[in-house]
């Protein structure tokens, strides 16, 4: 998938600062300097963003992070003033969260005094337009709505829940399959959504996708087509991670490492394959067995 899938929509907003919203994830955005920093403590309610590969003549909604593409940054530059100073009035308008130049390593000189004088904040990214709006869609995901989407397959074993993640086609799906005939329940395949409440990590799969599952074998084919509605849960409160990675080495090996996922550390379990190697149900076993001790 090229875009991530947006989590539910929620009409509950609360307030934030770039602060807040950026803290340990200045890397993730590529942002490699900061303009007019004190306005990083101001406090907006609906961040959103919005990608300008041109200078169009419209008004901005208000607290949108605004990426300007390197095409967009040059025709700003090149404006007459007049159009420019227009530009910059329909900007303040739109009260924007934050400007940030793509593909960029320093604020350009011309525009910097023009936007210190507006008191719009600035950034500029190292990364392309296109990554940089998926990075920060992801941000907000997380910071705001308590949401992250992760490429992957969602389980339940004895009301716990069990995530693994690792390339396409390396096993996932058509291991799950086989497990909820060992006495697993399905939650989700490809897509899943974590979100938290109460304190708790709870797992599903996206509405858009949550009826079907795809395997090289079947093609996409709805869930209820494979699996009997009663091994079909619609989501789990989850509790370990299985990361199923290709290595160098002609063995298997096992790691347990510590996952983050919305502030939570939840036991993570690496399990290294050979290049040609697939996850298959005595693999899952063997991880289900190791992830029960360390709990």
């Amino acid at each position: 998938m090229t875009r991530p899938i947006p989590c539910e929509k929620s009409s509950h907003h609360r307030m934030v600062t770039l602060k807040i919203l950026f803290q340990d994830r200045l890397t993730l955005a590529g942002i490699h300097d900061i303009f007019a920093p004190q306005s990083w403590k101001k406090t907006f309610v609906r961040p959103h963003v919005k990608l300008c590969r041109t200078l169009k003549k419209v008004r901005y909604r208000e607290d949108a992070l605004i990426i300007l593409a390197p095409a967009a940054q040059n025709k700003l530059i090149a404006l007459a003033d007049p159009l420019r100073q227009e530009y910059l009035a329909r900007l303040i308008l739109g009260k924007p969260a934050l400007m940030i130049f793509a593909q960029c390593r320093t604020f350009p000189a011309s525009l910097k005094k023009l936007f210190k004088d507006h008191h719009i904040p600035m950034a500029t990214s190292l990364f392309h337009e296109s990554l940089l709006e998926s990075r920060l869609k992801a941000i907000i995901q997380e910071k705001i709505k308590k949401c992250v989407i992760l490429h992957g397959v969602a389980l339940q074993i004895q009301g716990k829940g069990l995530l693994i993640t690792g390339a396409s086609g390396i096993g996932k799906t058509s291991t799950a399959i086989q497990a909820v005939q060992d006495g697993y329940r399905w939650i989700a395949d490809d897509v899943t959504v974590i979100q938290k409440q109460n304190g708790q990590l709870f797992i599903s799969g996206h509405t858009k996708i949550k009826d079907y599952l795809h395997t090289r074998q079947t093609g996409i084919v709805a869930v209820d087509d494979v699996l009997q509605a009663s091994a079909i849960k619609s989501r789990t409160k989850l509790t370990s991670i299985i990361d199923v990675i290709r290595t160098d080495t002609d063995h298997v090996t096992f790691q347990v490492v510590d996952k983050e996922i919305l502030e939570s550390r939840l036991p993570c379990l690496q399990i290294g394959i050979s290049r040609t190697g697939y996850l298959d149900k005595n693999l899952l076993k063997k991880a289900a067995e190791i992830l029960e001790g360390v709990g």
